[in-house]
């Protein structure tokens, strides 16, 4: 049966370090510093605080908010507005579900690098340097020709992969009450090592010149619609958002809560330690141009590139204890994913289906890590990078950004973006204005929308996505269209238990 209780954040700072947690994960370090460099540096971070001030805090204040006045997943929110509405919260916990099954991946990824990284296994020195793509496409991954070929799950991953389940699924078995308490003491450990390698960075010969190519400022690239669907779509996705676990973490706040000040630190505390990471970054990548007298685009800055090519180069030329600061970054690495892992893990998925099923907390929690587990093997065969791909960009671009315009426009105009409003100014230090109903209402779809057509919307049959097979790309339709009709299917689906909470929540609900 339901608890008859919701769980709730033992501390105030709890929801910050959980929220900050989510937020901060693996984009910060491999996306958002060649984000910087690539989109003409002040003039990116110019773009990013508009719209990290104009979509990304009032949408992070959305999803709090309203799972604190459904004191519900997702699903329930939705559900709470309009029994209609409730596959509108079903979408994003696809999203949630599907990321966890390839993010742990790459977290095992990681966790191979660290134990690598001790050995120096790649090589040091400038032929190390040389073999770090050899080494993660041809040894790690050992990748295949393409999506057709899967080939034989590498079982050293599939290990690694069980271990962080493994620890995902402790953290996540008790609920908020030790999620709460483990974030605050992840992120500590996440940011000490992050000033660590910055120290180590900028100490380096080499290392202003980095850093010059990573602040070097070209406001002209304001004028361009690829800046702002950059910036966009970096908050779009490292904020947490439009994955459902946002609305659980929401609902799991004290009556007294204060929703205007969390989203504004959890935001701010995400970017800053974005730009922070590029300061590590590129110092060292500066002392990796100056050793081995190579340009800045000869280094693979980008995605996996710069997290299991590049940076390991950099480790290699290294003066003094590469092995030691190459297991650091990989450590940091596997530390700040964690607490995103778990927060989709539960917050995205685990939370949505006790609200709606009633099952026991433990037993769904264990389900959902074992599932995801054995779905994840999937992208630890000598194919998986292709479908970790092309999953990737189903679920963390066409689900994320669709469904939250789809959110945006359900609360702002079926439920009332003024009553959501009021609601946040309760308990709040500082109050919104009557500007946040407008955002919610038309600013926040429209600048979703703009990301989505902006990137592609429409499937170019001549030029399959990535130069996939076209039966390859199609699968990202495939999946869109199967998750929603689920989604559909789970909304009609009859339940003994309430998507909205207690009892008395129902009522302060249907008295609205």
């Amino acid at each position: 049966m339901k608890e008859a209780i919701r769980e709730r954040w033992l501390r105030p700072r709890h929801l910050l370090f959980a929220a900050i947690g989510s937020a901060i994960g693996l984009g910060n370090v491999w996306r958002f510093p060649y984000m910087v460099y690539e989109y003409g540096a002040a003039a990116f971070l110019i773009a990013y605080m508009i719209g990290l001030v104009v979509l990304g805090i009032p949408w992070m204040m959305m999803e709090f908010g309203m799972g604190r006045r459904m004191q519900s997943g997702a699903p329930g929110v939705f559900a709470g507005i309009g029994k209609k509405w409730e596959w509108v919260g079903w979408w994003p916990v696809f999203a949630a579900f599907l990321i966890c099954t390839y993010y742990t991946v790459i977290m095992a990824w990681s966790l191979h690098y660290a134990a690598a990284a001790t050995t120096m296994a790649w090589g040091v020195g400038e032929a190390g340097a040389l073999a770090t793509g050899n080494y993660f496409f041809g040894e790690v991954l050992r990748l295949s020709p393409g999506p057709g070929v899967l080939g034989s799950p590498i079982w050293a991953i599939v290990g690694l992969l069980a271990l962080t389940w493994l620890v995902v699924c402790l953290i996540i078995y008790k609920g908020a009450s030790v999620i709460g308490r483990v974030s605050q003491y992840l992120m500590i450990i996440a940011w000490a090592s992050l000033v660590i390698l910055f120290f180590r960075g900028i100490t380096l010969v080499g290392a202003v010149d980095g850093l010059n190519f990573y602040l070097a400022p070209d406001f002209s690239a304001l004028l361009e619609g690829g800046l702002w669907f950059g910036a966009l779509s970096q908050i779009a996705f490292t904020l947490s958002l439009g994955m459902a676990g946002m609305f659980a973490y929401g609902s799991f706040i004290a009556r007294r809560g204060d929703i205007a000040n969390s989203a504004t630190i959890t935001s701010f505390a995400d970017g800053a330690t974005a730009f922070f990471a590029g300061f590590a970054i590129f110092s060292t990548a500066g002392y990796l141009m100056y050793a081995m007298g190579i340009g800045i685009e000869e280094v693979a800055l980008s995605g996996l590139g710069l997290a299991f090519v590049a940076y390991p180069s950099m480790v290699s030329m290294l003066p003094v204890a590469p092995a030691f600061f190459g297991t650091l970054f990989f450590l940091m690495f596997w530390f700040i994913g964690i607490s995103s892992a778990y927060f989709l893990a539960y917050g995205g998925v685990v939370t949505p289906l006790v609200d709606k099923f009633g099952w026991s907390r433990g037993k769904t929690a264990i389900g959902v890590c074992l599932a995801c587990f054995i779905i994840g093997i999937l992208y630890t065969t000598q194919g998986g990078l292709y479908w970790l791909d092309i999953v990737d960009r189903t679920v963390a671009f066409y689900v994320l950004l669709l469904s939250g315009v789809i959110a945006a426009i359900v609360v702002g105009w079926a439920y009332g973006a003024d009553k959501l409003r009021e609601h946040i100014n309760e308990t709040s230090d500082f109050k919104v204005g009557a500007w946040f109903e407008w955002i919610i209402k038309i600013v926040l779809p429209a600048g979703l929308l703009f990301v989505v057509i902006y990137g592609g919307f429409l499937p170019d049959i001549a030029a399959p996505y990535e130069g996939y097979p076209l039966w390859a790309a199609s699968m990202i339709w495939v999946i869109l269209i199967v998750t929603l009709v689920i989604s559909f299917l789970l909304q009609s689906l009859k339940t003994r238990g309430s998507m909205t909470g207690s009892q008395e929540e129902k009522g302060e609900v249907s008295k609205e």
